[in-house]
């Protein structure tokens, strides 16, 4: 291999040689010379220092193109990508409300309104990963597809990360919580004990009409549950119930099925909620000095497409090469990502309820 790898280094700093002398109309002598001087300086370019750019956009492009791998509930949200300033705030121009409008007026002069604008401004959540050592040696030697491996669990941990930060951007306020109602089992999420009233078709059907007596669009709901409701869902239907919810699948764009007009997605975890003074309140799991409660409750969160929003500030892989204090490279990524509510009247969340 290092032999082959050799033929082609000269093989390139000769068409180079070609390609020049042609160009500037050397022969003969000028044109060995140049050859020389080519493969002179050849040897004192560091290593990879050609490859080093390629692999590092080739790193950033993978966390990109599988942001929203196993998390497609992602893509069913407003983009708020072009809103991103510095891939650190989102600022929206939003346009007030509407002028009244009246009917058969007899009343005049009519007094002229203004309307009030009211910037949309939020900061978006910074998500990096722990440097990792790649040794010399493996540097060396590892393929592009090996020193993947070696990263890879940290680009999915960080993915996770920012979709978990995302789905608890969205996760609604005690007055859209939903209590589930169903007989008792075991509690579903970490660190939680005692039992918890089980998800059913009951309490879905709660979510629906709050939404439609919200008015909000038919078109575009989603629901993200975790597997163990999804779980307790499917043992709550009907056998025709279950044929009609699978009949709706598509899986390449992450719905496992559909009930009452809404598409449901799976997620191993979706949203923790707390009762804090009695009152349901979501807990973010990556705030600093997070435990887990004993009296936490799973949530799944249901919404409608406009009514949420995303915005990706980007991605930065950093390289630090030949770090002589860790004998190789170390490397680590920053992923920018935040998002928000849009319409609370269009969100829910539907909580493990707690059993007596």
């Amino acid at each position: 291999m290092k032999n082959l790898k050799s033929v082609v280094s000269l093989s390139f700093i000769a068409l180079m040689a070609i390609l020049v002398s042609t160009l500037f109309s050397f022969t003969g002598t000028g044109a060995i010379c140049l050859f020389g001087l080519l493969f002179i300086s050849s040897e004192f370019i560091p290593k990879n220092v050609f490859g080093m750019g390629l692999q590092v956009e080739i790193w950033e492009r993978d966390i990109v193109g599988n942001l929203f791998k196993s998390n497609e509930f992602a893509k069913r949200a407003f983009n708020a990508d072009q809103y991103v300033v510095m891939g650190k705030v989102v600022h929206i121009p939003y346009a007030g409300s509407p002028s009244s409008t009246t009917k058969n007026n007899t009343t005049f002069p009519v007094t002229a309104v203004s309307r009030g604008d009211n910037d949309v401004t939020y900061s978006i959540d910074t998500y990096q990963t722990i440097p990792r050592r790649i040794a010399n040696i493996d540097k060396y030697e590892l393929s592009y597809d090996k020193r993947q491996s070696v990263i890879g669990e940290d680009q999915a941990q960080l993915i996770q990360s920012a979709m978990d930060g995302l789905l608890y951007n969205w996760a609604p306020a005690a007055s859209n919580v939903i209590v589930t109602n169903g007989t008792a089992g075991a509690a579903t999420i970490t660190g939680a004990t005692g039992n918890r009233y089980t998800f059913t078709k009951d309490v879905f059907g709660k979510v629906k009409l709050a939404m439609d007596a919200a008015n909000v669009d038919q078109i575009g709901r989603v629901g993200v549950l975790t597997a163990y409701h999804h779980q307790q869902l499917i043992d709550s239907f009907t056998d025709a119930e279950k044929t009609g919810f699978y009949a709706a699948a598509d899986m390449k764009n992450g719905v496992v099925g559909r009930y009452l007009g809404i598409d449901i997605m799976m997620r191993s975890a979706v949203l923790r909620y707390r009762q804090v003074s009695g009152v349901w309140t979501p807990v973010d799991e990556y705030a600093t000095g997070f435990t887990p409660g004993t009296g936490d409750s799973a949530a799944s969160i249901f919404y409608q497409d406009k009514t949420v929003e995303r915005a990706f500030g980007g991605v930065t892989m950093f390289d630090n090469p030949n770090r002589a204090e860790y004998f190789g490279d170390i490397l680590s990524f920053e992923l920018r990502m935040g998002g928000r509510i849009r319409r609370t009247s269009g969100v829910y969340a539907i909580v493990e309820g707690l059993t007596s």
